[in-house]
């Protein structure tokens, strides 16, 4: 849990120009590769029996990381049809 955790401390998200508009878009997305198996790792560890101690903590993570996949979703769905716009 700690080592999934400290992986997230370095992932940032920045802005590029889009084209000529003077608006920017969102890059960075490649964590979402990494947020997908952070998402199967903490699933997996809810269904561990051993997960007693630690499932409060478990289950935070978790709901934290399915908050920022859905988020992100969102946000490059939005993201693609306002640059097809």
């Amino acid at each position: 849990m700690a080592k999934m955790k400290e992986d997230w401390l370095g992932i940032e998200f920045g802005l590029k120009d889009f084209k000529t508009t003077g608006t920017s878009t969102v890059t960075g997305f490649d964590a979402m590769m990494m947020l997908d198996e952070h998402i199967v790792l903490a699933q997996t560890m809810l269904f561990s029996p051993f997960k007693k101690p630690f499932e409060a903590e478990i289950e935070e993570w978790n709901n934290k990381l399915l908050y920022v996949s859905d988020c992100i979703d969102e946000w490059m769905k939005c993201q693609g049809q306002w640059m097809y716009l």
